[in-house]
């Protein structure tokens, strides 16, 4: 854990300006498509959710273990979220996110605590996007930084 609090790459520094910008023109497409009435599960499921399916579509994960190395693998990402593996079972595997871009840009762009947690939900389709293209694996997110807690908590089981 002690890398968490480093200075981070030029690379890593790029990343979290792009995500910055993405944060904030997913949240005002979200706001326009309200405005028009469009139905936003049905609408992020096909463009969130596939997204991420495309982006795993053609990995290799056999457990828990295996995607939890994927999600938080080196390099720039690793470093933007400062991602830390907390276990890396075959059966049970579990990655800590002490930052996330995303809300830091929604927090500095006024948002409410709600409206945060609400876009991370839908952000987080693409994660779920990702593990359904693996029948044997299951995630969930029981802590989230939208939510109020430390760390976003990546909890991976094969099933």
């Amino acid at each position: 854990m002690s890398n968490l609090c480093e200075k981070i790459s030029k690379e890593a520094q790029g990343l979290k300006a792009g995500i910055t910008d993405r944060a904030i023109w997913f949240h005002l497409l979200v706001e326009a498509a309200e405005k028009q009435g469009v139905d936003i599960e049905k609408l992020t499921d096909d463009a969130i959710f596939t997204f991420g399916v495309n982006l795993y579509k053609d990995k290799k994960v056999e457990n828990a273990a295996d995607f939890v190395a994927l999600m938080t693998e080196e390099g720039p990402g690793r470093e933007a979220f400062a991602q830390e593996v907390i276990s890396l079972d075959k059966d049970h595997a579990v990655a800590h996110f002490h930052k996330c871009p995303l809300v830091e840009a929604w927090k500095n762009y006024g948002l409410s605590d709600e409206r945060v947690a609400y876009l991370c939900r839908l952000a987080s389709k693409g994660d779920f996007g990702r593990a359904s293209n693996f029948d044997n694996i299951k995630i969930s997110f029981p802590k989230k930084i939208a939510n109020g807690d430390a760390v976003c908590e990546l909890d991976v089981v094969t099933l």
